[in-house]
């Protein structure tokens, strides 16, 4: 069970209006197909809630442990560096503990995402 547990999406975030939508989406889904007692968005840049208001928020909420997603492809500079980076300020700031998962990376079920893309694209 996650239930003491919160889960953190972490996207780039973009300058771009509306971007967003497509995370908050993916986490609403989330959320209904998990046990977490929060679902929560942050953004690296450009957008808020920002890491740091996102964590504050779930250690406000009494959770203490943070299982994060970064939405990225690729195991860049932020994934491997910056991120990590922010994380180890929020743990010292915050007393709370930070998990996270490896990014999006290669899956087969990017490339039938991306077939699919590309057959609306001919038609």
């Amino acid at each position: 069970m996650h239930d003491e547990e919160a889960l953190l999406i972490l996207a780039h975030g973009s300058r771009a209006a509306g971007t967003e939508e497509v995370i908050y989406r993916i986490a609403d889904r989330i959320k209904n197909m998990s046990s977490f007692r929060s679902v929560v968005v942050a953004f690296l840049q450009f957008n808020h809630p920002d890491i740091h208001e996102a964590i504050k928020k779930i250690v406000d909420d009494g959770i203490k442990r943070i299982i994060t997603v970064p939405f990225f492809l690729f195991e860049g500079n932020h994934v491997q560096e910056d991120i990590p980076r922010e994380f180890e300020k929020a743990m010292k700031q915050y007393h709370v503990d930070i998990r996270m998962t490896k990014p999006i990376g290669y899956d087969d079920r990017l490339v039938e995402i991306l077939m699919d893309r590309i057959s609306e694209a001919i038609k």
